[in-house]
């Protein structure tokens, strides 16, 4: 994801624990809202519609499950 797609977002702290992953996590949001664009601008479906839609669902999907997996931590050991 570039620059330009959280131009319009205020920027949290880049020190912040979350950073990273909250930049990602606009990244898969933005896959989505362009699934959503093809969708809304597209009168009836098509084979060739539904292969840009899976395509960005798909890139979506394997991202936020790459997130889930390898940037999130469980604290096992902390207590509350």
């Amino acid at each position: 994801m570039n620059n330009e797609n959280l131009s319009n977002i205020p920027q949290p702290d880049p020190s912040w624990d979350y950073y990273g992953t909250w930049r990602l996590l606009h990244g898969i949001k933005a896959r989505i809202d362009e699934a959503l664009k093809i969708m809304k601008n597209s009168e009836n479906s098509t084979a060739e519609i539904d292969k840009e839609i899976k395509l960005s669902l798909e890139i979506a999907s394997d991202r936020l499950i790459e997130i889930i997996d390898n940037d999130l931590v469980t604290h096992d050991d902390e207590t509350a």
